[in-house]
């Protein structure tokens, strides 16, 4: 993040005796904001209220308002230690706007409190930070990250999809029968209601979390990463176990990004001593493996990007017993695909396709299409301009008794964003 402009580099020698002891100082970061048009067909009767359009003034979360310090000091010939504080400002997120609250209170989220020492045996950090397989599913050579990121929720990731009309439920008798079909009521869009990060997402394996980690050296063009620490769940604090491989190298035409990752989350119950699930056989492990590679033309600045990452998490009995839990999924799996232009540092274009299967019930598909243009006339600034289609789809699905079978159908959510990103 910081620039030749904002670096602060501080010589200790004038003020220590020994020229080893030098340390260096960082301080900067980054302003981003945009501006977000929406037409997400809102109906009034099942899920939300507004216009089927809306603006929104946002801070844009693929890469947010954010200011960071740290320091390095060298400590002997190959033995470096250092600090990094980062600390993101939460103003109207582009991920947390609705036509409800266009307008959010802004909050402080801390990023990363790292320290480490590097050595010429690897690098050790402890704190609040990445884990080990941490963007190993978002490498990406075309330089439109800042509009067209990875995790596809993270612009306009709290709209919800709106029922159609033609959506409508089957209805059955005690024995079996079919009696009928009828419309969704309220109640009943609730329990279909789905948003785009409901419905699409790209498992960064766990995000950043409390852990100690380990870089090796590189071994030819490879870095290995493992890392161990803990985070709040939603059933209580989780316990992170990762690994990772990355590399860049040098292939017949150009270059070359391949990353790797593999973590399990163990699920621990509230209470001390408890288990994590009345039923001990349910296995209390998310695991989240699969990776990413592009490829970057270097005659041409054509590069083409593929990710895939799978989530999998058993479901706890009382998932399983909901009058609604019927078809609930154990697996999730992301695919991606960008294909890139970037004749110059100065100029890049995308287009790119993503799609999650089975976020929250089998038989649905959460997808996006989009493209987008990032112009960069210094280090400093960016402009930028995308614009992007969610999709989803649900199959037919039933309650536990059977007796209820819902067929939704759903108007897609189109989102135009434009902004500029400010880096100090």
């Amino acid at each position: 993040m910081g620039s030749p402009k904002s670096l602060l580099a501080i010589t200790a020698s004038s003020l220590i005796a020994t020229p080893a002891l030098a340390a260096e100082f960082d301080v900067g970061g980054q302003v981003n904001r945009a501006v977000m048009f929406v037409e997400d067909g809102y109906a009034p009767d099942y899920l939300g209220v507004g216009p089927s359009s809306e603006f929104y003034h946002v801070d844009n979360r693929n890469s947010p308002t954010r200011v960071h310090m740290g320091g390095t000091q060298r400590l002997m010939e190959g033995w470096t230690a250092g600090a990094l504080v980062e600390v993101g400002i939460l103003s109207n997120g582009s991920n947390d706007v609705t036509p409800e609250e266009k307008s959010i209170d802004g909050e402080f989220d801390q990023r990363i409190t790292d320290a480490f020492i590097d050595s010429p045996w690897g690098k050790i950090t402890v704190g609040h930070g990445e884990g080990a397989a941490y963007n190993a599913g978002r490498l990406d050579y075309s330089g439109t990250g800042v509009i067209s990121f990875r995790n596809p929720s993270l612009i306009g990731g709290s709209l919800n999809y709106a029922l159609k009309d033609s959506s409508f439920k089957r209805k059955f008798d005690a024995d079996g029968n079919f009696t009928g079909t009828e419309a969704f009521d309220l109640q009943e869009g609730d329990n279909n209601r789905s948003s785009i990060s409901g419905s699409i997402r790209d498992f960064n394996f766990e995000g950043r979390h409390e852990r100690i980690r380990y870089d090796s050296p590189r071994l030819g063009p490879v870095t290995l990463s493992i890392s161990t620490g803990h985070d709040s769940g939603s059933d209580g604090d989780e316990s992170i176990t990762q690994a990772g491989l990355k590399s860049g190298l040098r292939v017949p035409g150009g270059r070359m990004l391949i990353g790797l990752g593999y973590s399990i989350a163990t699920r621990n119950a509230e209470a001390p001593n408890a288990p994590f699930d009345p039923d001990r056989g349910v296995d209390p492990d998310i695991t989240t493996y699969g990776g990413s590679v592009s490829y970057y033309h270097s005659d041409t600045g054509f590069n083409v990007t593929l990710a895939a990452v799978n989530y999998e998490a058993e479901l706890t009995s009382e998932e399983r017993t909901g009058t609604f839990s019927s078809t609930r999924s154990e697996l999730s799996q992301f695919r991606y695909i960008k294909l890139g232009y970037r004749p110059s540092r100065h100029h890049a274009f995308d287009i790119h396709y993503g799609e999650t299967r089975d976020r929250n019930k089998d038989d649905e598909k959460g997808s996006v299409v989009g493209a987008g243009y990032v112009w960069s006339p210094t280090d400093m600034f960016d402009l930028y301009a995308g614009a992007k289609i969610h999709s989803f789809e649900r199959g037919e699905w039933c309650t536990s008794s059977g007796r209820t079978c819902y067929n939704p159908e759903y108007e897609d959510i189109t989102i135009v964003t434009t902004g500029g990103r400010v880096k100090f």
